[in-house]
């Protein structure tokens, strides 16, 4: 079992002082893979705590036609 080093920043204060997005320039920092990896993540997490079997998890399908207009 491997254990994975993470960095973690910590902030203390109030709610309203907070920023708005403080792990914005983080995110923007990484490539897609580590980006897909986080969001699989907390897809995991979240049918963990619901109790929900992974095998049951699917998309959502959706069909949409766009058609351009013709400006008068």
């Amino acid at each position: 079992m491997s254990i994975e080093k993470r960095d973690i920043t910590v902030w203390y204060g109030r709610l309203e002082d907070a920023e708005a997005f403080p792990d914005l320039q983080y995110w923007q920092g990484q490539c897609d893979t580590v980006k897909f990896a986080a969001a699989w993540e907390m897809v995991l997490e979240a049918h963990a705590l619901k109790g929900e079997d992974l095998s049951e998890s699917s998309l959502q399908r959706s069909v949409a036609s766009l058609q351009r207009r013709e400006s008068f």
